[in-house]
């Protein structure tokens, strides 16, 4: 039998030779996934199994956002296929035609910085992979691992790219003030929010980047929804070169790496050797994690909140589920807006916990899924502060700095604060949206968990909605807090105690 000769490249590995109908068929499905609407989907096309792979035949049927000629498919997932292959009795050698070059940077940690040693330990890993995802609880210092990861790789240019524009402003501030060269901090550029600076290290919004491709951006998954000014077709010009030619990319909140979007700039970073993803949550509840895999690899550490907890990093949330009820009918959108947005009972209950809390001594975020309902929210509760997308950076930068000092008693938040923002003073939370994905449910209880002077806990309030199809999503919560051992998971239900 000849062996399959898999030629590597950053991108995708070729497959020269030949596979038989049912072992490319298999090869397919093993390097394939079934979306969530699978079952749906298979009923209304008779002709298609369920299945959406990531193996391309060839340039006329390639799925990628540059087309390619020949069997290929997504690099990141040489491990899977190298499985298969072994699984499956296929001889196969690999002929590995990624380039090095040498380091061009020569950074140094800025006095009083240094890593932690479950850091150090993740940067030595990474150096050594090239390639993989960073598994790491809110608290965790993503940036500060992705910091050590510029220092020790040492290549440029180096993209940082992230989901939002206030995630593209607090990534160059932590990377200016973790990274020296000669004794000084370190000049970081930005390109997104209508900006093109590039430096040696630039961080770079995602939606920036797919429009300087000339690709239109699409969904990304879960990601705020944000208008961001456009830059000058010069200037485009600059980007595209630059995410071509960049050899380290390093990708904030991995987890929208599934979408249209992010799979397109993976796509494009054809000289990225070194390919990182980070998160809290690398993972969604759509069925397509692979692709995320396709882009950066296989998981290469994982720190859990527990154990940073047990290290006394962070501090330990107590989650109170309260429980509600009601009999709502009709669709899911009509259901949530009469039980969650415009539910009086409910958004009273929210209004006497945020006191509570606030009477307790505690700095409260209220955490919503629509905007109605963050304005419905700012009415009832007294003196709070609705920041959502629409608002202007100014607005949201400015009170971002008043809840780090300590000023803001109540701010209620829309998705755009359920990932990333470091106010490090919260210490009170109320999850007054709902919600089914798990991604969301870690990171929102990571905006308090952060450990701050004398802070020794951090209380949260989640709701139980037994209600058509809220009862569900509260489940999947439950179930996603009681995978950390240092939760704290316990109920209250209103109803019983007045009766």
């Amino acid at each position: 039998m000849t062996s399959l000769i898999l030629k590597v490249d950053n991108n995708s590995t070729f497959i020269e030779g030949s596979l038989k109908g049912q072992e490319y068929a298999a090869f397919k499905r093993a390097l394939g996934y079934q979306p969530e609407d699978a079952i749906w989907r298979s009923n209304a096309n008779s002709n298609w199994d369920g299945w959406i792979t990531t193996v391309c035949y060839n340039k006329k049927y390639c799925r990628c956002a540059i087309k390619k000629d020949g069997m290929h498919f997504p690099s990141g997932l040489l491990s899977n296929a190298k499985s298969f292959f072994n699984d499956n009795n296929i001889e196969f050698n690999i002929v590995d035609d990624r380039d090095n070059v040498d380091k061009s940077m020569f950074l140094s940690f800025s006095d009083g910085v240094s890593l932690r040693d479950y850091q150090k330990e993740v940067v030595d890993v990474a150096c050594q992979k090239t390639r993989g995802i960073i598994k790491a609880a809110t608290g965790a210092g993503k940036t500060c691992i992705s910091c050590g990861l510029a220092k020790e790789i040492a290549r440029a240019p180096y993209v940082f790219f992230v989901t939002s524009k206030d995630l593209l402003y607090q990534a160059k501030s932590e990377f200016e003030k973790f990274l020296s060269i000669d004794g000084n901090n370190i000049e970081v550029g930005v390109v997104g929010d209508g900006k093109c600076d590039i430096k040696d290290i630039t961080i770079m919004t995602v939606q920036t980047a797919v429009r300087s491709i000339g690709k239109k951006i699409k969904i990304i998954h879960d990601a705020p929804a944000e208008k961001e000014t456009d830059c000058s077709d010069g200037d485009k010009e600059k980007i595209r070169y630059l995410i071509t030619n960049a050899r380290v990319m390093v990708c904030d909140e991995v987890q929208h790496w599934s979408s249209e979007t992010c799979q397109i700039i993976s796509d494009y970073c054809k000289k990225a050797l070194y390919r990182f993803g980070v998160s809290a949550t690398p993972f969604r509840d759509m069925g397509d994690d692979i692709l995320i895999d396709a882009c950066f690899g296989k998981t290469i550490s994982e720190i859990s909140a527990s154990f940073l907890i047990k290290k006394g990093v962070l501090v330990k949330p107590r989650i109170c589920f309260v429980h509600t009820s009601g009999a709502f009918m009709g669709n899911y959108h009509q259901v949530y807006s009469e039980a969650i947005v415009n539910n009086d009972y409910r958004n009273n209950l929210i209004k006497n916990v945020a006191e509570n809390m606030i009477e307790s001594g505690r700095q409260v975020l209220v955490l919503v899924k629509q905007i109605d309902h963050g304005k419905n929210l700012e009415e009832l509760i007294p003196n709070s502060k609705f920041i959502h997308g629409s608002s202007s950076r100014d607005v949201r930068v400015k009170h971002l700095d008043y809840m780090r000092e300590g000023g803001s008693h109540v701010t209620i938040a829309s998705i755009i604060f359920d990932e990333g923002i470091d106010v490090k003073p919260l210490d009170g939370l109320i999850l007054a949206g709902s919600g089914k994905s798990s991604t969301r449910a870690l990171q929102r209880i990571g905006r308090v968990i952060r450990k701050y002077e004398d802070k020794k806990d951090a209380f949260v309030v989640d709701f139980f909605d037994n209600v058509k199809y809220l009862k569900n999503h509260s489940k999947k919560r439950r179930n996603i807090y009681k995978t950390e051992s240092e939760f704290e998971v316990f109920d209250f239900n209103p109803e019983e105690k007045n009766k």
